[in-house]
């Protein structure tokens, strides 16, 4: 699906249409891969950390 959208996906990444929350979106629901989101923003995809928080101690 991505060889079939890219083109899509860089004029609407240039004309403003979509950003790069939106690209890395499609990166996490597995539209998109991280290096198709380098070639669309330009920029290396790095994949959100999740933050855990300790239990609360009663």
């Amino acid at each position: 699906m991505e060889n079939l959208f890219m083109q899509m996906w860089i004029m609407d990444y240039q004309f403003g249409f979509a950003d790069k929350d939106y690209f890395k979106s499609l990166v996490q629901r597995g539209y998109l891969s991280a290096t198709g989101y380098q070639k669309i923003v330009g920029e290396a995809y790095v994949a959100p950390t999740v933050q855990t928080t300790p239990a609360a101690q009663v």
